[in-house]
């Protein structure tokens, strides 16, 4: 069935991936996205704007749950954060699990780098990833064959 799925997302993937947002996605998971399973789909940063961006794709195209784990500093304030990012996405500041790191507190002269945070959006749909994974490959055959002046070719999963 993930193989189907592949396949079928494979033969509409050049027409889908018209939808400029949804390419914008694939090219952020290639380079951020949890490729380690093929039962999940999931994308961390700090960037409120990537992380819209792939709460947008990932709820647009999943048919399971959604999770949202938030990774802070011991001495960050978890409600304001939970807040900020539940406004950002529009949804319930209960629905985002928090990981504490411990070791800010003992870093001095710290500069903030992501003063909100690190969001995770992620979903434990393999059939989306097996069709993400089609969107994957049919980018990087079209990016490999511009290089190499030869037509894009692809259907072999890495599924």
């Amino acid at each position: 069935m993930r193989e189907q799925a592949y396949q079928e997302a494979w033969e509409s993937a050049e027409q889908e991936l018209q939808d400029s947002r949804l390419r914008d996605f694939v090219i952020l998971y290639m380079a951020e996205g949890y490729k380690r399973s093929r039962n999940k789909v999931e994308i961390c940063n700090s960037d409120p704007a990537i992380v819209r961006l792939a709460h947008e794709q990932i709820t647009r195209r999943a048919h399971r749950k959604v999770n949202y784990a938030l990774q802070c500093h011991v001495d960050n304030d978890e409600q304001e954060l939970k807040q900020y990012w539940s406004n950002l996405l529009g949804i319930e500041a209960r629905r985002i699990r928090v990981i504490r790191k411990s070791n800010s507190g003992s870093l001095t002269g710290r500069q903030w780098r992501s003063i909100h945070g690190v969001l995770a959006v992620s979903t434990s749909d393999t059939y989306f990833r097996a069709r993400l994974q089609a969107w994957l490959d049919l980018v990087r055959a079209q990016w490999t064959s511009s290089w190499n002046h030869e037509p894009a070719r692809g259907g072999e999963s890495a599924v």
